[in-house]
């Protein structure tokens, strides 16, 4: 734990971070201080600072999180005021045996449906775009061959993303790296892929691109009609 304690007022670290432990993660369970989520611990005069790591800067209870630790620090005798910052380490979850890991990728989301024209590109980039305000970095790949809208959305139309060490370098748009199908063809040209080939172009996407270090990676599928 990165904690830099300063005694002051007759504040301590001790009595600030027993009254932290009471505070629980409210949704992994387990209190913060155990669970090793507060960090940079500061203490000046009645002023005590500090940032809470979040397991994503999307979290939703946010606001619970900096109520409740603002409020228990608050009865510690000399605290005069308190401030709640908050970070965040995205951790990669170990994938199957048998499955490659996408280099830099933490997590990928993935948006089916099991047809199309139901606003699946449009679910997927709003939610990409969320996390990326939410200060998350994130990618979204427009792998909906039949219908790539991802250049159209995010105004990335007549674009091609630049090859660097033989990779694609993504194009970026609203806080996102996009790579989409809609760059490899002109548009308005009808495709004709079947699934062999598509499932090359997927693999191409998730492993000749250079998405560097990614929290989230967005994956707008082809609708479930179709052989991929």
């Amino acid at each position: 734990m990165n904690i830099f304690s300063r005694r002051s007022n007759g504040v301590t670290e001790e009595a600030v971070l027993r009254a932290l432990s009471t505070v629980q993660e409210p949704e992994l369970g387990g209190d913060l201080v155990s669970r090793k989520m507060i960090k940079d611990l500061k203490i000046e005069g009645g002023m005590v600072s500090f940032n809470v790591e979040l397991t994503t800067p999307a979290c939703p209870l946010k606001d619970q999180i900096e109520n409740e630790t603002r409020a228990a620090v608050m009865q510690v005798a000399g605290v005069q005021e308190v401030k709640v910052g908050f970070t965040s380490n995205v951790k990669q979850r170990p994938g199957l045996f048998d499955k490659a890991g996408i280099p830099g990728v933490a997590h990928v989301i993935a948006v089916a449906s099991g047809k199309g024209g139901v606003g699946k590109s449009t679910v997927a980039t709003n939610l990409a775009v969320s996390l990326a305000q939410e200060g998350a970095r994130v990618g979204l790949l427009d792998a909906d061959v039949y219908g790539p809208s991802a250049p159209i959305m995010l105004g990335l139309r007549n674009q091609q993303p630049m090859v660097q060490d033989g990779k694609m370098v993504p194009l970026e748009a609203h806080g996102l790296k996009v790579i989409s199908v809609g760059f490899m063809v002109p548009e308005n040209q009808p495709l004709i892929f079947r699934g062999p080939i598509i499932s090359s172009m997927l693999r191409q996407f998730l492993y000749e691109v250079l998405w560097e270090e990614l929290d989230y990676l967005v994956i707008d599928l082809p609708p479930g009609t179709g052989d991929i």
